[in-house]
């Protein structure tokens, strides 16, 4: 009967908040207790059900930044006895969510989390976001495989990040961005150019005219020429072509191809640079070989 009463009292508090977002900061004295609820919960079997999804989607409406007004202590979301104690239980609910739910209930069912987390990173001293940098960004030791490719939380959101479901799409890859310090260089060294691209055109926001050019000098984190900017992953971990070579028919349809694919990206707005085929021919350094021309 006490899950019930409480089940039904953070309905009121989402539904209200959701509806009249001025009087959201009515309820901000419930944040504490909320995080409280939380930390303390045993994380369920389906852990975006039941009572503590109605936890985390109240969290989601509530002014978890205290820009209207100052309800709580600063330090509710990362207490002195340990800063980091509330980010660690929400990226675990996460992480346990991203393993067992099919990507269209996690459309549904997720997104309210990210979002919160999205916001907890806002507002966190350095140390807790460190932390969650460290916990939801790949780290050097994922590219050893193309970034997405591994079993960690981050790349298993950044392959949720490719789903058809707009806003799980969207959630994740604002938080990536978020994460990444709302910096477009930073945030493609850190997922890859491929992950990067397609979000920062939705946003309208420019991309590195090519892969490289984020990666053109090292970071903090180490991140740097030796890392391929397409895929994340480190140049010398890369499987080696042990095949025959490419006949020269095999080389053409590739060249083709490649010259297809780059003019699609560029109508459609993914790439702003020229492409290398047609300023080669443009500046007189094509030269088109007869059929019986030796390979080298």
């Amino acid at each position: 009967m006490d899950e019930l009463a409480l089940i039904d009292t953070l309905k009121l508090i989402f539904n209200v908040s959701k509806l009249y977002p001025d009087l959201a900061v009515t309820f901000s004295p419930s944040i504490p207790h909320i995080l409280k609820i939380i930390s303390r919960m045993e994380i369920p079997a389906k852990p975006l059900d039941g009572l503590i999804s109605y936890l985390i989607n109240s969290l989601s409406v509530l002014d978890l930044e205290g820009k209207k007004e100052k309800h709580f202590e600063s330090n509710t979301l990362f207490p002195k006895f340990n800063q980091n104690c509330n980010v660690d239980k929400l990226i675990n609910i996460l992480d346990q969510a991203v393993s067992l739910y099919r990507p269209e209930e996690l459309e549904e069912k997720a997104v309210p989390l990210l979002h919160s987390l999205i916001v907890v990173h806002e507002v966190a001293p350095e140390g807790p976001r460190k932390y969650m940098q460290w916990l939801l960004l790949p780290e050097d030791s994922d590219r050893s495989l193309p970034i997405g490719r591994s079993d960690t939380l981050a790349s298993k959101l950044l392959q949720l990040s490719t789903t058809p479901y707009p806003n799980l799409k969207t959630g994740i890859s604002e938080l990536m961005f978020v994460l990444s310090g709302k910096d477009a260089e930073n945030l493609t060294r850190r997922i890859g150019y491929g992950f990067a691209a397609g979000f920062l055109a939705s946003r309208g926001m420019e991309i590195p005219q090519t892969a490289s050019e984020a990666f053109a000098t090292s970071d903090a984190n180490g991140l740097d020429s030796g890392v391929n900017p397409i895929t994340g992953q480190r140049w010398a971990a890369e499987p080696k072509d042990t095949g025959p070579p490419m006949t020269e028919e095999e080389k053409e349809r590739e060249a083709e191809r490649l010259f297809v694919l780059f003019e699609r990206a560029k109508a459609n707005g993914l790439i702003t640079m020229e492409n290398p085929v047609a300023q080669a021919v443009r500046e007189g350094r094509f030269e088109e070989l007869p059929d019986d021309a030796d390979s080298d």
